[in-house]
């Protein structure tokens, strides 16, 4: 902790005015970090749904699992520790309840549900691409969770 108080030339007490602990600061810069990352536009080979797609942002995440395979096995993968599991998907929920609101049809009371249950899909499927040696893509796997958000055929 003295290390970070040093770093960030800051006291102990202005650090856990903003701060509930350590666990708490890597969670609030993951999620700034990614959506700084929002902002950036997608690599060209990286065809995107359109922005007016209501599950957009659920794309740009599995993107970033494609792009950066070695550092999400570290975060998602078979090997990843119950902590760090729970930490990057409390970044991918904070991340999406931003990102998605107004996006999706479902009410008001079921908003946050909805965003945990997404959220868990989306950590799964950034593991699934990333351990999957490129085999998986983020179009292939965003395309699969798309299909559990779109109506049935008749």
């Amino acid at each position: 902790m003295r290390d970070i108080l040093d770093r960030a030339d800051t006291g102990r007490s202005t650090f856990y005015a903003h701060f509930r602990d350590k666990d708490d600061l890597l969670l609030a810069s993951s999620v700034e970090y990614l959506r700084d990352l929002f902002a950036v536009p997608l690599p060209p080979d990286a065809a995107t749904p359109p922005d007016s797609d209501r599950l957009a942002p659920v794309y740009r995440l599995l993107v970033l699992a494609q792009q950066y395979p070695d550092v999400y096995r570290v975060l998602v993968g078979r090997s990843a520790g119950g902590v760090v599991l729970r930490s990057t998907r409390d970044v991918v929920e904070r991340l999406l309840t931003d990102q998605m609101a107004g996006r999706l049809e479902v009410a008001e009371q079921d908003f946050a549900a909805t965003i945990a249950f997404l959220s868990w899909g989306v950590v799964g499927m950034q593991a699934a691409i990333a351990d999957s040696g490129g085999a998986l893509t983020a179009r292939h796997a965003y395309d699969v969770v798309a299909g559990l958000f779109s109506p049935a055929d008749s």
